[in-house]
């Protein structure tokens, strides 16, 4: 009987976690996914915060993608022969921007006007890092539908989750030199132009970290590039940019009560995070994200995000 009461207990707890609602989405690149490590900084926050979360980060994605897939910008394309069939795939001989790579799942769900549907990836077998192309699979078309030039797709999860809290981690793969920054700037500025008023009072935009010290450490281009463009996203959104760099390279270590390495202190005075955090040359290991994680839920704490029980 005792056994038959802790299994329905279990059941309870199970399902009640599953109809939790999610409170926090994160869009952005592999350092969103948690690409290196053994968890995302989102189940970071999402534990200590004891909230539900949605991670749509996507390895080697730039900011205009990661745009795309949370609805900042449209993705704008033509159909072959003008025309989207009622039943099976119709082809897409024109996309303005790479939406969907080969980390990721191949389709995505979404509308094009009123019409609901999938958008499919299709790559070569032998290389699935080249892309052959997309179609668009109708879900409710009753016949064959003739289209104007130009249709914007939008994707599903960009419109269910608009108005949820939102963390946004974009721009490591993006080009950073000269004015190729503000195109950055203004990815961002579009992801949270599309968020409800609610995601507008809680979204955070992270700085950009560059690596470990042998590649990117003061001095070098990719120095500069990357500290110009996070001064330029400081600028832009203030208090809902989070310096995540400089916390990184002067904070972390001892906050997570670890004894830097000597190589570690050679990193930091070359305007560099400790390499102890690092699983390769740009990829936070699981000690990073943890770190990472940890500190922006403490700030999301400070900003009274959380009401105290």
């Amino acid at each position: 009987m005792r056994y038959f009461l802790l299994l329905f207990i279990l059941c309870f707890i199970s399902s009640c976690d599953t109809l939790k609602p999610v409170k926090l989405v994160g869009w952005g690149d592999s350092m969103m996914k948690g690409s290196g490590g053994e968890f995302s900084i989102l189940e970071v926050i999402s534990d200590e915060l004891d909230i539900k979360h949605k991670n749509f980060g996507v390895g080697g994605l730039k900011s205009n993608s990661i745009a795309l897939l949370q609805g900042g910008k449209p993705m704008r394309l033509v159909f072959k022969d003008q025309e989207i069939k009622k039943s099976g795939s119709s082809e897409i001989i024109y996309y303005d921007t790479e939406p969907i790579n080969f980390q990721t799942e191949q389709y995505r769900e979404g509308f094009i006007n009123e019409i609901e549907g999938k958008i499919e990836r299709f790559s070569e077998i032998e290389n699935p890092k080249k892309t052959l192309g997309y179609t668009f699979t109708a879900s409710n078309l009753k016949e064959d539908l003739l289209v104007k030039d130009t249709l914007n797709f939008t994707f599903k999860n960009g419109i269910a989750y608009a108005n949820t809290w939102t963390i946004i981690w974009a721009g490591r793969n993006d080009k950073k030199s000269g004015d190729a920054i503000y195109k950055t700037r203004d990815n961002i500025q579009a992801m949270i132009d599309h968020l409800g008023e609610n995601a507008k009072k809680h979204v955070l935009v992270l700085s950009i970290c560059n690596g470990i010290a042998d590649k990117e450490s003061i001095g070098s281009n990719a120095h500069t590039n990357i500290t110009r463009l996070n001064t330029v996203l400081k600028e832009s959104f203030g208090a809902h940019f989070i310096d995540i760099r400089s916390y990184m390279i002067h904070k972390a270590i001892y906050d997570m009560g670890m004894t830097p390495t000597p190589q570690d202190l050679e990193d930091i005075k070359k305007d560099c995070i400790p390499r102890s955090f690092f699983k390769d040359n740009v990829h936070f290991n699981t000690l990073g994200y943890e770190a990472t994680g940890k500190y922006i839920a403490k700030v999301i704490k400070e900003k009274g995000w959380i009401l105290e029980k």
